[in-house]
C-alpha cells in the first residue's frame, strides 16, 4: 500500500500494468480504490464467482461493483423515500441522519451511472429531478433521462418527455421522448396516455 501512494503521488497510474488474474494486459482496466488495476472483465468474474472478495494482489476488500453499488443505494433510497410516503418526513426538511443517507445514496448512484448503469441513470434523475435530498436540478436530470433513455428504458423516455414539456415547453421533443418510451416498452399505457395529450392539443 506504501508503494500504491507513492505511484500515485508520481503519476496517478496503477501500480501493476498487467492484470494478475489473465496474466495479460490490462483490457478495459477498473483501478480499485487500493491503486491496483484489472481488466474489467476480469474483475466482475472474480465478483460474480465468488473466488474472492479481496484484492489479488494487497488483499484489500474489494469495494461493490457497479449492480452491488445500485443496490446499496437504493435500499437506502427507498428506505427515505418510505419514510417521506408515511409523513415521518419531507423531501425539504430531511433529519440529519437521512440526510446523510441520502448523500450517501446519490454518491453511488453518481459513481454507478458514470460507469454507465442505465437504472442508476434513470433513478439519480428521478431525485434531480425532484429535489428529493438534493438541491433540484432539471439540466442534470435531463441528461440523466437522456443517458437512461440510450439504454432503452421506457421509464426514463417518458420522464424526459414529462421534463420537455413541462419544463422546457418542447412539444416536439416530447412527443419525441413518448414515442421513443413506447418503441422501448410497447405496453407502456402512461407514455401512450401523455402522448395522445399532445397530439390532441
Amino acid at each position: 500500500r506504501d508503494a500504491t501512494a507513492a505511484a500515485r503521488a508520481a503519476g496517478g497510474r496503477p501500480v501493476n500494468e498487467t492484470c494478475v488474474v489473465c496474466v495479460g494486459p490490462l483490457v478495459a482496466p477498473v483501478e480499485l480504490p487500493c491503486g491496483h488495476a484489472y481488466c474489467g472483465s476480469c474483475l466482475e468474474e472474480l465478483r460474480s464467482k465468488r473466488v474472492a472478495q479481496a484484492c489479488p494482489l494487497c488483499r484489500a476488500e474489494l469495494p461493490p461493483g457497479v449492480e452491488g453499488l445500485f443496490e446499496l443505494a437504493c435500499r437506502i433510497y427507498m428506505r427515505v423515500q418510505g419514510m417521506v410516503d408515511r409523513g415521518e418526513a419531507s423531501w425539504a426538511s430531511l433529519g440529519a441522519a437521512e440526510q446523510e443517507e441520502m448523500e450517501q445514496a446519490v454518491a453511488m448512484l453518481t459513481e454507478a451511472a458514470a460507469q454507465g448503469h442505465g437504472r442508476a441513470q434513470y433513478v439519480l434523475g428521478v431525485i434531480y429531478d425532484y429535489g428529493e435530498g438534493v438541491a433540484r436540478d432539471v439540466d442534470r436530470a435531463e441528461e440523466l433521462y437522456s443517458l437512461s433513455a440510450q439504454q432503452g428504458y421506457a421509464t426514463a423516455y417518458c420522464n424526459l418527455g414529462n421534463l420537455l414539456n413541462n419544463e422546457r415547453k418542447d412539444v416536439d421533443g416530447a412527443i419525441e421522448a413518448y414515442r421513443g418510451a413506447i418503441k422501448a416498452n410497447p405496453g407502456y399505457a402512461k407514455a401512450y396516455f401523455n402522448l395522445g395529450l399532445l397530439l390532441e392539443n
